[in-house]
């Protein structure tokens, strides 16, 4: 039977690589889209591994996810860097005070990818590694 954290790392996967694919698809995924789709690979990914390492984010924001991961394995620099850039797009959780959205642009897609592929590399390191 497949552990949890597997069906997470499966999931991120194919989240990603529709992400990948939708790219040369610009009149069904819009650049929110991908941003949507894109931060569901990122949150997968790290939520694999998190699991992998018996833990839990305490939310599924970007920053909550960098926070945790960094207990069990901290993220590059430019990887974190860049998933705050991007969370600053769309600031959801906190419904009541400090809801955010705005558009996002097409131009930063590729740079989406690049961070969403840095986070899936990452996390494989993380459940391939020996506790």
């Amino acid at each position: 039977m497949i552990g949890k954290w597997a069906e997470f790392m499966e999931e991120g996967d194919a989240y990603l690589k529709t992400a990948r694919g939708g790219q040369n698809r610009p009149g069904i995924f819009t650049p929110e889209i991908l941003y949507n789709v894109l931060a569901m690979a990122i949150e997968k990914h790290i939520m694999a591994a998190l699991i992998y390492k018996g833990t839990l984010a305490d939310n599924h924001t970007f920053t909550d996810m960098i926070h945790s991961a960094k207990e069990i394995c901290p993220l590059d620099d430019a990887i974190v860097a860049k998933l705050i850039e991007l969370e600053s797009y769309q600031e959801i959780c906190p419904v009541f005070e400090g809801y955010n959205r705005k558009e996002f642009p097409r131009d930063d897609v590729p740079g989406m990818v690049a961070a969403a592929g840095q986070v899936q590399l990452w996390a494989k390191q993380v459940v391939a590694a020996v506790p």
